[in-house]
């Protein structure tokens, strides 16, 4: 972060500051002091800043390099065969509860 930056976050932080202890200097009701967490929150936002951006370019980066694309022999080898649907919830409560078992189940390929 530049001192450029960090100059007008600590002037930010100082307005903010003053934001909080003005309301209770004047009297005000306490209640403005909850907007200090959102504010807090939007100034680096609106300071067009956004917190832990070089680290989620760092970490974007990392996970591109592991990924290595997927060659046909590897898709292949993990086709598997037929899957059949099983029973969940309400339909396996019925199915265990009934006298005569409902059709078998279909093929999805």
């Amino acid at each position: 972060m530049s001192s450029h930056d960090l100059r007008h976050l600590l002037l930010a932080l100082t307005a903010v500051g003053v934001l909080c202890v003005l309301p209770i200097a004047l009297g005000a009701p306490i209640d403005l002091l909850l907007a200090a967490p959102v504010l807090l929150l939007a100034l680096p936002l609106l300071a067009g800043r956004y917190l832990g951006e070089e680290t989620l370019d760092r970490l974007a980066r990392v996970v591109a390099a592991r990924r290595r694309p997927r060659t046909v022999a590897a898709l292949l080898s993990t086709a598997r065969g037929p899957r059949v649907l099983l029973a969940r919830g309400g339909a396996l409560l019925a199915r265990s509860l009934a006298v005569r078992p409902p059709p078998a189940a279909p093929v999805i390929r």
